[in-house]
């Protein structure tokens, strides 16, 4: 794994998840350099997301946004494969139903508030280790 980048990728998040904020794609895209492939920077950001928790329970990586504000495809795609019990709450169980701009709000949304507690009680957990 690219050590720097992934070091640099794992700063933003936690940065974005300490501040309750997020890191727009522009951001996240323009960290790279151009010649590095688009597959190459999203395997590196799922490895990241892992790093910070098991996505079956917290998943960082709704916390990268596009100008729309929610986070995009990659995040939706894991989310329904890892928690798909709580996206069918959500969207609906048919396998051809894709969640509309108002429900992935609601995943997102939810997801984000997950996330930022999670950050919360990490950043308590680490502070009591400091004292």
């Amino acid at each position: 794994m690219d050590t720097p980048m992934t070091e640099r990728i794992t700063r933003a998040l936690a940065r974005a998840a300490a501040n309750e904020g997020v890191l727009p794609y522009v951001k996240f895209h323009a960290m790279f350099e151009r010649t590095v492939p688009l597959t190459e920077r999203y395997r590196l950001l799922e490895a990241v997301v892992r790093s910070f928790a098991d996505v079956s329970s917290v998943d960082y990586g709704v916390l990268l946004a596009c100008d729309n504000g929610l986070p995009g495809p990659d995040f939706f795609q894991r989310f329904r494969r890892c928690r798909n019990g709580e996206y069918a709450a959500v969207v609906g169980s048919s396998p051809l139903q894709n969640a509309t701009m108002k429900q992935k709000r609601l995943i997102a949304v939810a997801e984000r508030a997950r996330v930022y507690e999670h950050a919360r009680e990490k950043a308590g957990r680490a502070e009591k280790a400091v004292a």
